[in-house]
């Protein structure tokens, strides 16, 4: 199982250090952001691999298959961390198996069918990325079409992943797990909001309200 995150340059590469996330996923939206200062989409994308260890998923632009593959070598020459977020679409798909063949592990995104997940399992592409939010909001059985693609490629031995993206609470991302979703990619604070349980909360108070009483000598000696 893997969290892929979303949010500022700062949040991204916090989440990455901290050992709990697999991937850091951007998109146009996200990029448009981390640019707004002036920067190009090559400096601050320079500036995140620079402080990671994990992959990092840029979208491709295109939109035909040879600006796909230019703009692929493009950034690979900035850093190896970075693989391919691609678009449905028929160019998409045909650039992604050409990457795919390559030996990189490309990701298809805006998936919003069984089609296109079937499609883009057929290119090779190593992720399949259905925005969860905005299908809800559309008024798509997420959990069903999460499922379907699951059983899809569980059934066919398809190498290809559900990337369950566009998670806009904890609530969302335990249905997309119980739906199958082997990823998630959200945004830094559905991710801080993760542990929430009041439960929890009272038993760390209380264990901490045990800690004043009892003497130990580990703090001060690491310290």
């Amino acid at each position: 199982m893997q969290l892929w995150i979303e949010g500022s340059i700062e949040q991204v590469i916090a989440v990455a250090n901290s050992g709990v996330a697999s991937a850091i996923a951007t998109n146009p939206t996200i990029i448009d952001r981390w640019t707004s200062g002036g920067q190009s989409l090559e400096a601050v994308v320079t500036q995140v691999c620079a402080n990671v260890t994990i992959p990092v998923y840029v979208q491709l632009h295109g939109p035909t298959v040879d600006e796909y593959l230019r703009e692929m070598d493009h950034l690979r020459a900035i850093s190896d961390r970075i693989h391919p977020k691609l678009v449905a679409s028929h160019a998409g798909l045909a650039a992604a198996k050409q990457i795919a063949d390559s030996g990189l592990k490309p990701l298809i995104t805006t998936v919003a069918t069984l089609n296109q997940a079937y499609l883009a399992a057929c290119a090779g592409a190593s992720y399949a990325a259905p925005y969860v939010g905005r299908l809800h909001k559309a008024g798509v059985d997420t959990v069903k079409l999460i499922g379907d693609m699951v059983t899809m490629y569980r059934h066919s031995g398809a190498a290809t992943q559900v990337a369950a993206a566009s998670i806009s609470s904890p609530q969302d991302a335990e249905q997309m797990l119980l739906a199958g979703a082997s990823i998630l990619v959200m945004q830094y604070d559905v991710y801080q909001h993760m542990l929430d349980s009041e439960l929890t909360a009272v038993w760390i108070e209380h264990f901490e309200d045990n800690w004043t009483h009892i003497p130990y000598e580990i703090k001060s000696a690491v310290s």
